[in-house]
């Protein structure tokens, strides 16, 4: 499956109401792995919707969960929250 496929399967899954499990970061890289960590925290703990601009929607988070693969030394964010429909959108 190409990445343009796979990324419009999982956009199509992405409704109001629907609970996801998201997994925003998948790399190596200590410094980028801390960065999206705490944009998504950040919202988490304000309990501020984080955007998904391309669909105009909002995500609840309900956690953010870090883990780092000691083996391969590579770092995965995991956020699991309900998707929301940005006020003003119709």
């Amino acid at each position: 499956m190409l990445k343009a496929e796979a990324l419009l399967n999982a956009l199509s899954n992405i409704m109001p109401g629907k609970s996801i499990t998201w997994p925003v970061y998948a790399g190596d890289d200590v410094s980028d792995a801390k960065i999206v960590e705490n944009y998504v925290t950040g919202f988490f703990k304000t309990g501020s919707l984080m955007p998904i601009p391309v669909l105009n929607l909002g995500l609840d988070i309900h956690s953010v969960k870090t883990e780092y693969n000691d083996y391969f030394h590579t770092y995965l964010i995991v956020i699991e929250g309900v998707v929301i429909k940005l006020e003003g959108d119709k």
